[in-house]
């Protein structure tokens, strides 16, 4: 029986990590010590953490050993006209090489190219509040995933959903995968632990936290949990969550459906759905009743 195109994390060995990627530290424009960054993410729940300071590798051991650190650093480039530009994620990504970097400030694409070749797994960073339009994102390649959710952007601008973007793009045939991030600058009280990737690592290591990212094994969540994903043919996907108002099976155009709890209040916890021929994708969104949000990757359908 043909399968969709990509490793399923939730058959996949390993253990599920939640990693909190994009936060800023007093090392750059957040505000609060990287010390202090590692004890709230600890508080959380949090299994591994990446910083996101500006043009600086922020790489703070944990003295309890209890929070696993991986490299990360945030660049930007903008655009010669206009007021967009591009911001970059790099994870696994280490010192020495910023210099350089800056004779780019004024080439984005050539910054995305030279990121690649210094760090492990690249993210676009929030397209929407970028204000990137498809035509902006497309000449990109060879890129980890984009910001499907950045909680910074949300609670300070209402600019942290990226879905629409992100369907446009896998519309047209372009993979990339999503990961929710915080973006924490410690302004508010609000915008740290909103966030994050549930990783299916098959140890915890860094090497390992990254060859599951680049693998595409996780989805992403501000609350709802996604227990299991199996596809009981080769365009019927059944989906297992903690409850859920919403479950949602997307597609490209309007192919896609959606499953929602009953009048009555009683919610969802597993839903499935036969998935039309013209459809090239699907992935999931699930939504529960404080209206937090979780998302799998794109499952690529065999013609």
């Amino acid at each position: 029986m043909p399968q969709p195109i990509r490793e399923n994390p939730f058959q996949a060995e390993g253990e599920w990590l939640k990693v909190g990627i994009h936060v800023h530290t007093s090392q750059s424009d957040g505000a609060v010590s990287p010390a202090r960054a590692l004890e709230v993410y600890k508080q959380h729940g949090y299994d591994v953490l990446v910083f996101g300071d500006h043009w600086h590798v922020t790489t703070p051991e944990d003295p309890h050993q209890e929070l696993l650190v991986i490299p990360g650093a945030e660049y930007h480039a903008n655009f010669p006209a206009g007021p967009a530009g591009l911001h970059f994620m790099a994870v696994g990504v280490h010192a020495g090489h910023h210099e350089a970097l800056r004779d780019l400030l004024g080439q984005p694409y050539a910054m995305a190219e030279a990121l690649k070749g210094i760090c492990d797994y690249l993210v676009l960073a929030h397209p929407y509040w970028s204000a990137l339009t498809t035509e902006l994102i497309a000449p990109l390649s060879g890129f980890g995933g984009l910001e499907v959710y950045n909680h910074g952007c949300e609670v300070e601008d209402g600019l942290g959903h990226s879905t629409y973007v992100w369907d446009q793009l896998l519309a047209r045939g372009h993979r990339w995968d999503g990961l929710a991030v915080d973006d924490a600058h410690w302004r508010r009280d609000d915008d740290h632990c909103g966030g994050w990737v549930m990783v299916k690592a098959k140890a915890r290591t860094p090497a390992e936290v990254i060859a599951a990212l680049q693998a595409g094994r996780f989805y992403s969540s501000m609350g709802p949990e996604i227990h299991e994903l199996e596809f009981l043919g080769p365009r019927r996907p059944r989906v297992r969550t903690s409850p859920a108002g919403t479950i949602l099976f997307r597609c490209n155009g309007a192919l896609g459906q959606g499953r929602h709890a009953d009048p009555t209040g009683r919610l969802l916890t597993q839903a499935e759905h036969e998935l039309p021929e013209r459809a090239i994708f699907v992935r999931i969104e699930v939504t529960d009743p404080a209206g937090r949000k979780a998302w799998t990757n794109p499952f690529y359908l065999a013609p």
